[in-house]
């Protein structure tokens, strides 16, 4: 990347995003959102070199014209079912003849301004948004068969998505929501799921996000824990050419509990950045995050994780835990825990750490005439396996368990051997 280039590219960004959104044709029902973000993103600055939460993420890759153009694509013919009940989103547009959802859930198609949205690539969701899918679980409904949202981003040419989800959980409700991402081509999807919880709610929810090695991703994942509930998340991520994936957790009731999770790998020269910040704002509130990450090769994976403690929060459970493996000595993990506390009567404790493999496990399985890649995949997945058998729902753990094996199988490592 050059010298000016890369000083140009957060206004280059800027001004592309800008001349998309105002020639955006939404629904009528979006227009409101649509003028809001509009003005949101014409005073955001859009991430450089010196932008601290970026100084890991360049987003030069989007030199290549992603934001010039719309992705415009179909989605392959066998896609995957992980469930009963499935939504499909081509490239941001609901695909009304795939859709069928349970008894308790009522499906719309707006969306609202959300106070958790600060980046601007949220503003621009937003601005140029076309169309839209809130899912709304009725009060003290128990969904017992899990919703998938099968979000498609499909095109040949450099080009780019945005694509909305807003699951609202009413007094009472419980549903498993299965998020999973597939992408094919070089698009860049830009998404933003927001996710609401009242009293008594309970939500199971998966994160999938096995894009092509050439597509990218730039998403926000929000939490509001209005009432007495509780989330259990799961995210399970491979690299590609960009992955940047921001989560934010407002817990805004006393005794409502968040249980993130997370396994993220990076192979040959791609990349992943987790930004994560939970913020309890009320007292007696639990909150719990485990992250495993592994990388290889070329690859990247970063991990930021803050939790911020607001005045008056007393009481307040919080733990963060991130152990990462280098599987081969090219490979990169940056990891940050961070912990903001304004309040003396809390627990709190954060961990992390990077290390690589064993060689005298390594040399153990090798001595049981195991072959040296075979050992090091098997130590791998030992390394995450904890946090896959710890899946409640069968059918993301079948679709987990052979997706981390490959992730991990044999390839070229940067010694020469198979990682």
């Amino acid at each position: 990347m050059s010298r000016d280039t890369a000083l140009n590219l957060p206004e280059d960004l800027k001004t592309r995003a800008l001349e998309n959104a105002r020639q955006a044709t939404p629904v009528e029902a979006l227009a409101p959102l649509r003028r809001d973000a509009l003005t949101a993103l014409e005073g955001a600055a859009f991430p450089g070199r010196k932008t601290e939460a970026w100084k890991y993420t360049s987003l030069f890759p989007l030199t290549d014209g992603h934001l010039a153009r719309r992705a415009e694509g179909e989605a392959p013919a066998d896609l995957p079912m992980l469930g009963e009940y499935r939504l499909v989103l081509v490239n941001g547009r609901l695909d009304e003849e795939h859709t069928a959802l349970p008894e308790g859930v009522t499906l719309g198609r707006q969306a609202r301004r959300l106070e958790g949205l600060t980046t601007p690539f949220a503003f621009y969701n937003g601005a140029a948004l076309e169309d839209a899918v809130t899912l709304d679980v009725a009060a003290n409904a128990d969904v017992r068969e899990p919703v998938q949202v099968l979000h498609v981003g499909a095109g040949d040419a450099a080009s780019h998505c945005n694509t909305r989800l807003e699951v609202n959980l009413a007094t009472g409700s419980r549903l498993t929501l299965i998020e999973q991402y597939l992408g094919d081509g070089p698009v860049l999807t830009n998404a933003v799921t927001a996710i609401q919880a009242a009293d008594n709610a309970h939500l199971t929810h998966y994160r999938l996000q096995a894009d092509a090695g050439d597509s990218l991703h730039i998403g926000t994942l929000l939490f509001q824990q209005t009432g007495v509930s509780r989330i259990d998340s799961y995210q399970l991520m491979a690299g590609n050419r960009l992955r940047r994936n921001d989560v934010r957790a407002f817990l805004d009731k006393s005794g409502a509990e968040l249980n993130m999770h997370g396994i993220f790998v990076a192979r040959d020269r791609s990349h992943i950045d987790n930004q994560l910040c939970v913020e309890h704002r009320v007292p007696e509130c639990t909150s719990n995050q485990v992250y495993r990450g592994l990388a290889g090769e070329k690859g990247r994976a970063v991990l930021n994780g803050r939790i911020h403690i607001h005045p008056g929060a007393k009481g307040t459970l919080a733990e963060l835990s991130n152990k990462n493996l280098l599987l081969n000595p090219g490979a990169e993990i940056d990891t940050k825990p961070e912990l903001e506390i304004y309040n003396d009567d809390v627990k709190c404790a954060h961990g992390a750490t990077v290390g690589q493999l064993d060689a005298l496990q390594q040399f153990y399985l090798q001595s049981r005439g195991i072959p040296l890649a075979e050992a090091k995949r098997m130590l791998s997945l030992g390394f995450v396996n904890e946090l896959i058998m710890s899946l409640p729902d069968q059918a993301v753990a079948d679709w987990a368990q052979p997706w981390l094996a490959a992730e991990l199988g044999q390839r070229p490592g940067a010694d020469g051997e198979a990682a």
